[in-house]
C-alpha cells in the first residue's frame, strides 16, 4: 500500500475480454469484523476465464476479479478477536451477511459479486480468514478453495474401498477430485480429457488409469477397465453436453453420477438412461466452511500435492494479456498470479 495515496495496483475487469492493469484505492474495511489482506498470491480459476468471456453472465464488469487466494493481514475492524495484523491467511470467498433493508442473509462471493484478489488488497470479514502455518507457501495456500470444492464433492456419497470411479475432466478441479477420491479409498481412480498433456499429469498424481475420448472409443475403454459393468460413481467436472452425457454412459446400473462442472446453463440429457437405469444424478456447487478447514489441512500436511497443477505463474503486471494466453493454451492446467 501506497501510505501517502492509499492506492494499489489491481487488474480491473473493464469489459468482456478485456483487463486493465490500473491504480486504485485501496479497500477500505465497512464493517468492525472486516479484515484487510495483503494478497500475496491469488490462482485463476476456469470461473474466471469463462467470466472474462461473458459465456457464464455470472460476472460484469467493471470488477476486480480473483477468488482463490492467499495473502498477510495489514489491518483489522473493532470487533476482530481471531487475526492480528501480520497473520498469513487463506481466504475462504463466500461472504454471507443480513441485506440491510431486507434482514435476509445473502451470499456473495468476492471476484464476482464483490471486490477480489486480482489486486495488492482485498477486504473480507475475519470469519473467511484460515490461519495457514508458516511452511505452506502463499502459491499453495491459494489452492484451497478449489482443494475445497473437490473435498465438497467427494463428501457427497459413499467412497466404498472396491468402487471404481470415473473423473471426467484433467482440469483443476477433476484432478483434485481424483486426489480426494483416492484418499477416500476408492479402489481405481480413471481420469478422462481430451488433452493428452493434462491426462499425462494426471497419471504423474496417481491415477488409475487414463481415457481420451479423441482417441479412444469411448464406450468400448469404459466396458474393458470395468469388466462390462461401468464405473460405480462417475464425477463430472467440465460442465457442457458431451461430458455430462459420458458421465451418465459410463456409470453402472444404479450408479450416481456427481456432477460438479458449470460451464453451460442448458445441457442435454439422455433422461431415460437415468429413469430406467435408476441412476442417481448428484449436483455439487462450491464448499462450506468444514470443507474449506478440511482442504486446508490436507494441504498442509502434504496429503494434497497440488504442486503439479501449477503449470503458469505470473505478475500482476502480465494481467492484461494473461487471460487472452491462458485461453489459448489448454496445456496451463492452473495458473498463479504472485504478487511480492
Amino acid at each position: 500500500m501506497n501510505q501517502a495515496t492509499s492506492t494499489m495496483r489491481a487488474l480491473v475487469f473493464t469489459d468482456f475480454n478485456r483487463h486493465e492493469l490500473q491504480t486504485v484505492p485501496v479497500p477500505r474495511p465497512e464493517h468492525p469484523d472486516d479484515v484487510l489482506v495483503r494478497v500475496h498470491a491469488a490462482s485463476v480459476c476456469g470461473s474466471d476465464l469463462h467470466g472474462y468471456t461473458g459465456k457464464t453472465g455470472r460476472r460484469h464488469p467493471p470488477l476486480i476479479m480473483g477468488h482463490e487466494a492467499a495473502g498477510e493481514v495489514v489491518a483489522v475492524g473493532e470487533r476482530v478477536t481471531r487475526v492480528r495484523p501480520g497473520d498469513r491467511v487463506a481466504l475462504h470467498p463466500l461472504i454471507f451477511r443480513p441485506d440491510p433493508e431486507t434482514g435476509r442473509v445473502v451470499r456473495q462471493m468476492i471476484g464476482m459479486n464483490l471486490p477480489g484478489a486480482y489486486a495488492e488488497y482485498t477486504v473480507v470479514p475475519e470469519s473467511n480468514t484460515y490461519p495457514i502455518p508458516d511452511t505452506l507457501p502463499y502459491t499453495i495456500a491459494a489452492l484451497t478453495e478449489p482443494t475445497a470444492v473437490a473435498v465438497h464433492a467427494v463428501g457427497l456419497v459413499n467412497v466404498r474401498p472396491y468402487d471404481r470411479v470415473l473423473v471426467i475432466g484433467a482440469g483443476t478441479i477433476g484432478l483434485l477430485t481424483m486426489q480426494v477420491l483416492r484418499l477416500a479409498g476408492a479402489r481405481e481412480v480413471v481420469v478422462s480429457d481430451v488433452s493428452d498433456t493434462r491426462l499425462d499429469i494426471a497419471r504423474k498424481m496417481g491415477a488409475s488409469d487414463v481415457i481420451n475420448p479423441s482417441a479412444q472409443d469411448f464406450t468400448a475403454t469404459v466396458s474393458k477397465l470395468t469388466d462390462g459393468y461401468g464405473f460405480d460413481l462417475t464425477f463430472e467436472a467440465v460442465g457442457i453436453t458431451p461430458t455430462v452425457e459420458q458421465s451418465i454412459s459410463a456409470v453402472c446400473d444404479k450408479g450416481t453420477v456427481v456432477w460438479i462442472g458449470n460451464s453451460q446453463k442448458i445441457v442435454e440429457v439422455n433422461m431415460q438412461a437415468i429413469v430406467t437405469r435408476e441412476l442417481s444424478v448428484i449436483g455439487s456447487y462450491g464448499m462450506n466452511e468444514r470443507d474449506f478447514e478440511r482442504a486446508l489441512a490436507m494441504l498442509s500436511d502434504g496429503r494434497i500435492d497440488v504442486a503439479p497443477l501449477i503449470t503458469r505463474r505470473a505478475a500482476l503486471d502480465e494481467g492484461e494479456r494473461l487471460f487472452d494466453e491462458l485461453l489459448a493454451d489448454e496445456a496451463v492446467v492452473k495458473c498463479v498470479i504472485e504478487i511480492p
